[in-house]
């Protein structure tokens, strides 16, 4: 039955997993705290940006973009949510960090996946500079959301088994 299991875990490794788990476990952990912390940063920058200085961060300046820009705070809220109980629970070991591991990549890729259709419909990739970055931040949401989910996966069973006994 190990086999078998192994056999199947080495199976299921998807595809961009590499990116954020170099490997070995006790090498990705510190490396994807950091990455919350950094997430929840990013998070709070942008909406504390859109708040005092919304040039700095809008990609466009319609009525209709900034109505959509202005639907995105709870999902957001959710997001930054999630990233710090992951954070958190992955820090103190505890198998909980697989749950919010999995809701963290899962939302990132609904909220980049609700991004980049709006930016594809309304053409704000060709508005210039500010379409080069939110493109940018599409692609790098895209990849790091994948990225965690497909690490998070490959370590579920070391996640599961986390203990704050070492």
């Amino acid at each position: 039955m190990n086999a078998l299991r192994t056999d199947l875990g080495q199976a299921s490794r998807l595809p961009g997993s590499h990116l954020l788990g170099l490997g070995h476990f006790e090498a990705w952990r510190p490396r994807v705290i950091a990455l919350l912390i950094f997430t929840a940063a990013l998070v709070v920058a942008y909406w504390v940006a859109w708040s005092t200085d919304r040039g700095i961060v809008a990609s466009n300046h319609t009525a209709q973009y900034i109505a959509f820009e202005q639907s995105f705070p709870l999902a957001d809220g959710w997001l930054l949510t999630a990233a710090l109980i992951a954070a958190l629970q992955l820090s103190r070991r505890r198998p909980s960090s697989l749950l919010w591991l999995l809701v963290l990549g899962g939302a990132g890729v609904y909220l980049c996946a609700m991004d980049v259709l709006y930016d594809l419909e309304h053409g704000i990739y060709t508005t210039g500079h500010g379409g080069a970055i939110e493109l940018a931040i599409n692609i790098l949401t895209a990849v790091l959301s994948t990225g965690l989910l497909a690490s998070t996966w490959d370590f579920r069973d070391e996640l599961l088994t986390a203990s704050t006994d070492r």
